[in-house]
């Protein structure tokens, strides 16, 4: 109803729900026997458990709790209702799912309006005074105590149009007071500071609107009905959309249009004499976002893709995405061979690479001299890149090949036969790959053959306009041996400059790079191996107490893989794209040994490299806590200016053919500017093909946890 699943947002509205009590009560009764009746319909599971089938129902609850006496034919009518407001619930999720647009309070508005229309030919339906005979009310149910609280509450001066928020957000539960108003208000502060601004924002906006137009502010006054202009501020500005400066001037010009619909819709619904509660916000939202969800191409307004439900985790979740994958692309390319490989001529290059085949590439072999020849030099045979292995860069269909042409002698090049033996690769529509200058007479594959990334395709050669061996590489749009070339990166691979070595995502390699393909070493690729069903159990040491703690692998409805802690309840999800071993989201404690595991393993690459760095970027969420993150969650929408930032380097590898043990140190820091505010170190062992122990440190803590078992 809030737009949140937050714990103690739901325990403030549920103590504001109950200020009127029998107005909760009725709101609680109506829920759990919708929640009843869809657990015993077989609907899923997971849905009744989000809410998503029962906060309808629980508002025609708190709604005819306000209307109507207790007597044993409202609670009949209650139960009804609550079924009636779930099959109305379920075909109108139905309906809405197709175009991926919320359904909102609409089973609510049409299943109150039904009873409310009912209920004028069923005479034992009687109304409630209570709202007119608020004191005695009171005495029946606290006496002179609760009177007096009443009473000192409602003396208490507010600023007029704090009042009339204060009383708006009370009504969104059906609490016509500034006590409810308070404790939602409260609540959604601790909730989401955007979400709060927003609340402002929106009631604000629709204040505003009706001054100018000289509308009927009396409905705002008196009706409150100006929850309608604060749910959709939040659910425009920062819920279905991620929060930026362009959300909050969307929902700044979309309240107006609330306005609209409440003049509009009211004056048509009052003919009937029915409320019009929260159809104007149900509406606007769904109109808003039914247009955005038909948009040609994006542009600023994002809509939320991963629902977390809080605008400050989707918002940072969202600047994580794109500041870790802000060059991914779709197409994973590996470099074309094994081992080391020098960049001869790089893209723009000064020989061969210009105009339609500038973003290219040509690889050979050389030795610490930067020769590409062993003594003399002067056959094919000489030069170390000769009859090497040319791998697929990615899977697809063999879709052109070319054979027969003769290497060339060593200085001599064939001007008439350019490209010489070459393959192409089709990855997808428009998308090839071509690797020229091979080996005549060396291909594993035929046209029509199906590839997977890394098999053996042919051999290194000198055919073509080749004076020495070397592999021409290049990314085209057609299949054809001499198209133009596209800029595209290679995915992932590794340089080397002065023995130091640097690890490249989505990257192109320069002309003079020392460049490696990434080949996962047994070890890491072992121990990062987590297939659904694995079980692991670690014995934690903390200071002097011990524990012990389990987790299990699963995978999503939506083929997502992610890390379970029985303990906590805590999710980690996690991807291993067989280069990189690396986390996407956290739910859950963030003093388990779950999230430090997450921030200690957070990006890993499983080819040992010799005090390589990997660097990434870290989510702020739950990492940063204090009067910091409340400033942050506020300008948030417009600056970020806290950071975290991980980096995990190899220490320690016993043997670097068959290694037995691999140390991994890492550390994630939360910085401001250049100030450190918090940093954690890690190291994490690996034997025995599994990570055998973990350890984290921080200021005075030390944490240890042995793995004890798979």
């Amino acid at each position: 109803m809030l737009f949140s699943n937050n714990n103690w947002l739901a325990l403030f509205v549920i103590v504001a729900s109950f200020i009127d009590p029998f107005t909760g009560l009725s709101g609680l009764i109506c829920a759990l026997s919708s929640i009843i009746f869809a657990k015993s319909l077989g609907l899923n599971q997971a849905i009744i458990r989000n809410g998503i089938y029962s906060y309808n129902s629980l508002l025609v609850g708190l709604a005819m709790g306000v209307f109507f006496h207790f007597t044993l034919s409202f609670f009949i009518m209650l139960l009804l209702a609550s079924f009636l407001t779930l099959f109305i619930t379920i075909s109108i999720a139905s309906v809405t799912a197709a175009y991926k647009i919320p359904f909102l309070s609409l089973p609510f508005i049409f299943s109150i309006w039904t009873i409310l229309l009912c209920s004028r030919s069923f005479g034992a339906l009687q109304l409630s005074e209570r709202s007119i005979y608020t004191f005695n009310e009171l005495w029946n149910i606290g006496g002179a105590p609760l009177v007096n609280i009443y009473e000192k509450t409602n003396s208490f001066k507010f600023p007029f149009l704090a009042e009339i928020y204060l009383k708006s957000l009370g009504a969104i539960f059906f609490q016509y007071n500034i006590i409810s108003g308070l404790l939602i208000m409260i609540g959604l502060f601790i909730y989401s500071r955007i979400a709060f601004s927003l609340s402002i924002l929106g009631f604000l906006t629709g204040y505003l609107f009706c001054y100018f137009v000289k509308g009927n502010l009396s409905e705002l006054e008196y009706s409150y009905i100006g929850f309608n202009y604060i749910l959709s501020a939040i659910a425009i500005g920062g819920y279905f959309l991620i929060a930026s400066p362009r959300s909050y001037l969307l929902a700044f010009i979309t309240v107006p249009l609330v306005g609209l619909l409440i003049s509009a819709l009211g004056n048509m619904v009052s003919v009937f004499q029915l409320p019009l509660y929260s159809l104007p916000f149900s509406l606007v939202v769904i109109l808003v976002l039914f247009a955005l969800n038909n948009r040609f191409f994006v542009k600023k307004l994002n809509l939320v893709q991963y629902q977390q439900f809080s605008p400050e985790k989707n918002l940072y979740a969202y600047k994580n995405s794109l500041e870790r994958f802000k060059n991914d692309t779709y197409f994973h390319i590996q470099l074309p061979f094994y081992g080391q490989w020098f960049v001869s001529q790089a893209h723009e290059g000064d020989i061969t690479h210009k105009e339609d085949y500038r973003f290219a590439w040509d690889f050979v072999v050389t030795d610490e001299t930067q020769k590409t020849f062993r003594l003399p030099g002067k056959d094919v045979s000489d030069f170390y890149c000769y009859a090497l292995p040319i791998l697929a860069p990615f899977a697809g269909y063999v879709v052109n090949l070319v054979d027969g042409i003769e290497d060339n002698a060593i200085g001599d090049v064939n001007l008439g036969d350019n490209w010489g033996n070459s393959i192409v690769i089709k990855h997808g529509d428009y998308f090839f790959s071509k690797i020229s200058h091979i080996k005549i007479n060396s291909f594993k594959v035929k046209i029509g053959d199906y590839v997977k990334k890394g098999d053996i395709l042919a051999t290194c050669g000198n055919s073509g306009r080749s004076p020495e061996p070397h592999i021409h590489f290049q990314l085209q749009a057609t299949e054809f041996i001499g198209a133009k070339t596209l800029k595209y990166p290679i995915a992932y691979y590794v340089s080397k400059l002065n023995n130091k070595y640097e690890f490249h995502s989505f990257d192109y390699p320069l002309e003079g790079q020392q460049i490696f393909r990434t080949t996962p070493t047994p070890l890491l690729s072992n121990a990062f191996h987590f297939v659904p069903g694995m079980v692991m159990e670690f014995e934690v040491t903390n200071g002097d107490k011990k524990s012990k703690v389990k987790w299990e692998v699963f995978v999503d409805a939506s083929n997502l893989s992610y890390i379970y802690c029985y303990q906590t309840k805590s999710v980690a999800y996690f991807v291993n794209n067989e280069t990189l071993h690396y986390f996407t989201a956290f739910k859950g404690d963030t003093n388990s040994l779950l999230y430090y595991f997450y921030l200690g393993t957070h990006k890993v690459i499983l080819s040992y490299f010799q005090d390589m760095k990997v660097t990434d970027a870290l989510p702020i969420s739950g990492f940063y806590s204090g009067l910091s993150t409340v400033i942050q969650d506020f300008v948030a929408p417009f600056s970020i200016f806290l950071k975290a930032e991980y980096t995990s380097t190899f220490k320690v590898i016993d043997d670097y053919q068959q290694p037995k043990k691999i140390k991994i140190a890492s550390v994630a820091l939360a910085k401001t500017g250049n100030k450190i505010n918090r940093e954690i170190d890690f190291e994490i062992e690996l034997a025995e093909n599994r990570i055998s122990k973990f350890t984290i440190k921080e200021k005075d803590k030390w944490i240890s946890a042995e793995n004890i078992g798979e």
